[in-house]
């Protein structure tokens, strides 16, 4: 298994409601109540306002204690205050609230993975990238395929970096994924086409993938790319652990 970091990508979600709601008045104004604090609460998280955030949230649950966008933002919330208890709490009662509250349960999963419970991760990932109504199905197969990584399931893995592509033709980081793992299994052509994609979309590219794409073009020979990585390596992170690794293979290649 490669070593590397699970970036596991966290949905801040809340709904804003129609006129169109067969509920009471009084249910409706709550819901709209609610709404309204979530959206301000994670305003404030936004803006690393924590107190004002959790004064905004905790009113959230109080006027509709049965709010999926409220728990969900208050489990954000203690994820900023490391509370790992309580952010898992109210995960279990986001899903509780409503169980095809997608944003929920790719957060829990992403909190699961974090624990390195990878089994219970990729349960609720694979629940919010089913789920017809979820609008972020790609980032749930994408969560899902680096937690599938980190089990050394590369196979499975990129399948479901391939269904985050499908359902997101624009989105870069699975193509960089993809193209770890086939470089990983010795596939240099199909490395590059994907990283090709991503060097497209992403300028300028983070240290990682600048690495990876020495790595690639150098092996198919193509200096020209090659030096151009090499370059921006040095000059942007010029710290990093990746320019110490390149350092090192370039000196044991040369």
């Amino acid at each position: 298994m490669r070593n590397s970091t699970i970036t596991i990508i966290l949905v801040a979600f809340f709904v804003s409601l129609s006129a169109c709601v067969t509920v009471s008045d009084k249910k409706v104004d709550n819901k709209r109540a609610a709404s309204s604090h979530v959206a301000a609460g994670l305003e404030y998280m936004r803006q690393n306002q924590p107190a004002n955030a959790r004064r905004h949230l905790t009113k959230a649950v109080e006027v509709d204690e049965d709010s999926a966008e409220a728990h969900n933002a208050l489990a954000l919330l203690y994820r900023y205050e490391r509370d790992d208890k309580r952010e898992e709490e109210q995960y279990k009662k986001a899903l509780k609230a409503d169980p095809k509250f997608s944003a929920a349960r790719n957060n829990y999963g992403t909190f699961l993975a974090r624990k390195n419970d990878y089994d219970g991760a990729i349960k609720q990932f694979s629940l919010a990238a089913e789920s017809a109504t979820n609008d972020n199905r790609s980032l749930a197969y994408e969560n899902k395929g680096r937690v599938l990584v980190a089990m050394d399931k590369k196979d499975e893995a990129k399948d479901a970096f391939n269904k985050a592509i499908r359902l997101n033709p624009g989105s870069s980081a699975p193509a960089l994924e993809l193209a770890d793992l086939h470089y990983d299994q010795g596939d240099l052509k199909a490395a590059d086409f994907y990283y090709s994609n991503y060097a497209r979309a992403v300028n300028p590219q983070p240290a990682r993938a600048l690495w990876l794409g020495i790595r690639i073009t150098t092996e198919l020979k193509q200096l020209d790319r090659s030096s151009s990585y090499e370059l921006a390596l040095k000059n942007l992170y010029p710290k990093s652990a990746e320019y110490q690794a390149w350092k090192k293979w370039r000196g044991s290649s040369s």
